[in-house]
């Protein structure tokens, strides 16, 4: 007989009744017996947090958010004696109007960053402007903190390079020139200070459909684009650890991706392997290309050095002494 997952909404074989596990997200289905005699149900076992803690083991959720009296569209019924999911609430940074903006913003950034898995399990989906704000935010900050600084530094190396050129060569000031190769002048600062907020907003959308692309492939995007935005969007505001100076990009990129897993496996529905299979796609698919890339240049290079006089086994030019 056929069964279908309350929290997935796969259906699965299976050949006996009661409780087994779901094939595709490893949750628990009780499937009763028509032919049993109706019981009562299950009472909870007394460890189980009381009506409004937010679930089993989420601890003291956040003001606002509590247990449901019914479960979340995409969750379908929930068996007897199963506890019921926890009630899609908007987020806090949704919410800023009432909350205050800085206070949504950092309230909002603790649930996404640090307990992604109750955060996108109980966020609203189906309206993903706060998270696409709030992304672009957070991606706005950190790149200006990161050009800021990537301008300072490298205009204090230039003027040192420029100062030694100039004992070198004479009175020549080469500093305008290395900044101009560079692409570092205070105009093209400018510039990109300017175009980060629309450049922010325009990767969210890429990203989240390139996610939403990968997971439509594994039939794993059950909720819609809206779902796989909100999870970019809110994910996103991890980027603010790329105003850290040195290794700020490098820990922003790996929490990114292990949030991002995390968040689309609870908002889409859709289990942790689907997820990680469009969120790692992408880095594996950059790897691969970046390692063709250098068997092509290699082999590029090697074939060069081929065509050179001397090195292909024929005879030396005229005048080499060989």
């Amino acid at each position: 007989m056929r069964a279908r997952c309350f929290r997935c909404q796969e259906t699965f074989e299976t050949d006996h009744f009661g409780t087994q596990r779901c094939p595709s997200c490893g949750a628990e289905v009780y499937l009763p017996d028509p032919a049993a005699a109706a019981a009562p149900p299950p009472q909870p076992p007394p460890s189980l947090p009381p009506a409004g803690a937010g679930g089993p083991g989420w601890g003291a959720p956040p003001p606002g958010w509590s247990a449901p009296a019914s479960p979340p569209p995409g969750w379908g019924p929930v068996p007897p004696g199963a506890v019921p999911p926890p009630a899609e609430q908007p987020a806090p940074f949704a919410e800023r109007a009432r909350r205050g903006f800085v206070a949504s913003y950092v309230e909002t950034w603790k649930l996404a960053a640090l307990d992604p898995v109750r955060f996108f399990r109980q966020v609203r989906v189906d309206d993903p402007r706060s998270a696409v704000l709030f992304g672009a935010i957070a991606l706005t900050i950190g790149n200006w903190v990161a050009l800021v600084f990537s301008y300072l530094s490298a205009s204090a190396t230039l003027s040192f390079v420029a100062q030694l050129t100039r004992r070198m060569h004479g009175r020549v000031d080469t500093l305008p020139l290395l900044e101009a190769v560079g692409g570092l002048t205070l105009k093209s600062l400018v510039a990109q200070l300017v175009l980060t907020p629309v450049m922010a907003v325009v990767a969210l959308y890429l990203l989240a459909g390139l996610f939403h692309l990968l997971l439509l492939v594994v039939r794993g995007a059950g909720r819609g684009f809206p779902a796989t935005l909100t999870v970019v969007g809110y994910v996103s505001g991890l980027m603010l650890l790329r105003a850290l100076p040195v290794c700020g990009g490098l820990v922003a990129m790996v929490w990114f991706v292990v949030a991002a897993v995390h968040g689309l496996s609870e908002a889409q529905r859709c289990g942790s392997g689907k997820a990680a299979f469009a969120v790692l796609g992408p880095v594996a698919l950059a790897c691969l290309c970046a390692c063709l890339a250098g068997v092509v240049a290699g082999v590029a290079g090697v074939s060069g050095l081929g065509g050179l006089p001397g090195l292909d086994g024929g005879t030396p030019p005229p005048g080499t002494g060989i």
